[in-house]
């Protein structure tokens, strides 16, 4: 289950281009959490990845990446590398 640091049910109208084969607006980030993740990791420019991280918790997010089978492989290594670095 994803802990959201912010409690928000509908996605930002911007990010419906990276939703084009779903409804968009039956999309909720506390019911689709793992789907809406993986889209935005996969295809979401910066701004879609500071939103996602500001509201999904670090460790679901690792998680995911390590376990998931939607990532595309340049996608899975980035972030591994991503969460693997020590903080600067």
């Amino acid at each position: 289950m994803l802990l959201t640091k912010n409690r928000l049910d509908n996605l930002p109208l911007e990010f419906r281009k990276y939703f084009w084969d779903v409804v968009f607006e039956e999309l909720s980030f506390e019911k689709h959490s793992r789907f809406i993740a993986e889209r935005l990791l996969n295809y979401g420019d910066m701004s879609a990845i500071k939103w996602l991280l500001s509201h999904a918790d670090k460790q679901y997010i690792q998680i995911l990446v390590e376990k998931s089978r939607n990532l595309n492989a340049k996608t899975k290594n980035y972030w591994k590398i991503v969460f693997t670095q020590p903080p600067q």
